[in-house]
């Protein structure tokens, strides 16, 4: 088990700051550690100090962190390791209900604390995107993010990502051994696919009530997989751009993923959609009517934020899928969440506050007249538009906002404008670009 220090000073769309958590070491001969992506920061640069149980410290690098699942990847040179130091084994079998389970983590500061509990559902559904979970009556508050759940035989059963000082929530193993076993066989990308739908737990007695669920398949079903707890699987929305927002609806049950019952387990359908090589074929009850539908998958590496642009004070970037489902806009659209205080392009006035920090939901749509559609090309146009210095920048806005007049509460998604004045204190633009081949990025500075 080891402490991690987080120092994050740039993001596209998340807080910066530092902070700690917990991982684990899962690969002493290639040096992977295990972590949560919310202790790393998702679509950020950070750096990262590792603390071992004997005080000894190192540095480690983000080798992969998943788009939906909260679950990251550290590498550190193996030779930094202790020489007494033990690697954490994922269990084989499926854990029980009522099992007994401990953690060793970073629980409200107090570094290699120690926490016992009794896992109390197997099937969950929870976290920033939908993941497939357990839960245990544990106390895990502030700072045992990351800390494997461990069982009776010292073998991880999942990886808490949540919780409080009642109960903790944990991550399934097989989100972290599917990444592991791909950077063990020596693969620079993860076979890591979706079709794009926010998923929730939902009960069949509410579905028989609101939503025409016949009521001959449950008792079958509550048979057939007693520890779903009489919950299955339901879209609750479904990511703009994405290949499923055609096909499958908000609300549509999800039964089957190609013949085989889904149930409660989320997991059931991430391994078939990672399985697939074009699409998966879905058995869904809409509104009491049983329907197959056939979805394509797509690469979520694809679409991660492998490039940032810090220009005039704004932060710009091409969504990813994290950030497209929780903001509205397409996947891959030129965004702008975050601004430094005081810079050029905080006269936009469309923001939200949080931690003393302002935060907008913007797409870029033009730049003086220039139609903007690709980072690459706001970054053509971003020298030239400095030399002019009064500019005018039209967008999208995605964020509800009070009115200037009345203080009413807007929430369209209109096209705006605004007339932006470049300061000459504004830095230098930089292009941040990640290299996989070193899990670095790199920085380029745009001379004007």
């Amino acid at each position: 088990i080891v402490n991690i220090d987080s120092r994050v000073s740039v993001s596209a769309y998340k807080s910066t700051g530092s902070w700690s958590g917990t991982g684990f070491i899962a690969d002493s001969k290639n040096g992977y550690l295990v972590t949560n992506c919310h202790v790393v920061g998702r679509a950020s640069i950070g750096t990262y100090f590792i603390t071992f149980h004997n005080g000894q410290q190192s540095e480690a690098k983000v080798v992969y962190y998943d788009a939906y699942a909260d679950v990251a990847i550290l590498k550190i040179d193996p030779t930094d390791f202790p020489k007494d130091i033990e690697t954490i084994e994922f269990a084989k079998e499926e854990p029980k209900l009522g099992e007994e389970v401990f953690i060793v983590g970073n629980t409200e500061g107090h570094g290699f604390s120690f926490h016992e509990g009794i896992l109390s559902n197997l099937y969950e559904i929870s976290g920033e995107m939908p993941q497939g979970s357990y839960v245990i009556n544990m106390n895990i508050a502030g700072g045992a993010s990351g800390s494997p759940v461990i069982n009776s035989d010292y073998k991880a059963i999942g990886v808490v990502y949540g919780g409080s000082k009642t109960y903790a929530l944990a991550l399934r193993n097989y989100y972290v051994q599917h990444i592991l076993r791909a950077l063990q066989a020596g693969k620079t990308t993860q076979n890591r696919n979706h079709i794009g739908v926010i998923t929730e737990l939902y009960s069949l007695d509410r579905a028989i009530k609101h939503r025409n669920f016949p009521k001959a398949e449950i008792e079958n079903y509550i048979n057939e997989m007693p520890d779903a707890k009489n919950r299955v699987i339901v879209v609750s929305s479904v990511t703009p751009s994405s290949t499923a927002k055609s096909v499958i609806r908000a609300g549509d049950i999800l039964w089957e993923v190609n013949g085989l019952q889904i149930g409660a387990d989320l997991t059931i359908l991430d391994r078939a959609m990672n399985e697939a090589t074009d699409k998966i074929t879905l058995t869904i009850y809409r509104n009491g009517e049983k329907l197959q539908r056939e979805v394509k998958v797509y690469d979520l590496e694809k679409n991660k934020v492998t490039k940032m642009f810090d220009f005039a004070g704004g932060v710009f970037f091409e969504a990813d899928d994290y950030y497209a489902s929780r903001s509205g806009t397409p996947i891959r659209g030129v965004c702008l969440a975050t601004v430094q205080n005081g810079s050029s392009f905080s006269d936009i006035t469309e923001t939200f506050s949080e931690d003393d920090k302002n935060f907008y939901r913007i797409m870029v749509s033009s730049l003086h007249g220039t139609k903007i559609s690709s980072l690459d090309e706001l970054i053509l146009v971003a020298n030239e538009a400095i030399k002019r210095k009064h500019i005018n920048f039209e967008y999208k806005n995605y964020l509800s906002y009070y009115s200037k007049f009345g203080g009413s509460l807007n929430t369209s998604h209109e096209n705006l404008t605004q007339d932006i004045t470049f300061d000459s204190t504004d830095a230098k633009p930089r292009i941040f670009k990640f290299d996989p081949s070193v899990y670095e990025w790199k920085v380029e500075v745009l001379e004007q």
